[in-house]
């Protein structure tokens, strides 16, 4: 069984390239340009995601706020967040709601498969899950 991945980005481009190489590798693909979206997504899948792939700012609401509400529900999965307006306050609330990984945009897409693989514990399928680790 592979692994669900959920990506919330509002950046065309971007959820799809990121989208498409998750599929190619193996993992279930959950992808949403909306906060609002993600957690509709979340909803059908009973919460039940294997990692958070969140993009800071959304049109509609902060994917941190999205975290936060999931993490209220019980959601204890993995997180990565990426953005490209780095500030204190998003680092504090990341670190707050443990996030796992905290990427800045442009990041480069071997890295971001690499991180995905270390923290899902390799391919797509559900394999043991590695250690957890904040950076």
């Amino acid at each position: 069984m592979a692994h669900k991945v959920l990506i919330v980005d509002d950046e065309t481009l971007l959820l799809r390239t990121l989208s498409n190489a998750l599929r190619d590798a193996g993992y279930e693909v959950l992808p949403a340009g909306t906060a609002g979206d993600g957690e509709a997504l979340l909803k059908g899948q009973g919460g039940d995601v294997d990692l958070m792939v969140l993009d800071v700012k959304l049109p509609d609401r902060s994917g941190l706020d999205l975290l936060q509400g999931q993490r209220e529900r019980g959601y204890a999965g993995r997180v990565i967040v990426m953005t490209a307006f780095d500030s204190p306050e998003s680092e504090r609330r990341c670190r707050q709601l443990s996030v796992d990984h905290y990427l800045r945009k442009p990041f480069d897409l071997d890295a971001m498969l690499g991180l995905i693989r270390g923290l899902l514990g390799g391919s797509g399928s559900s394999a043991a899950a590695g250690a957890r680790g904040n950076n």
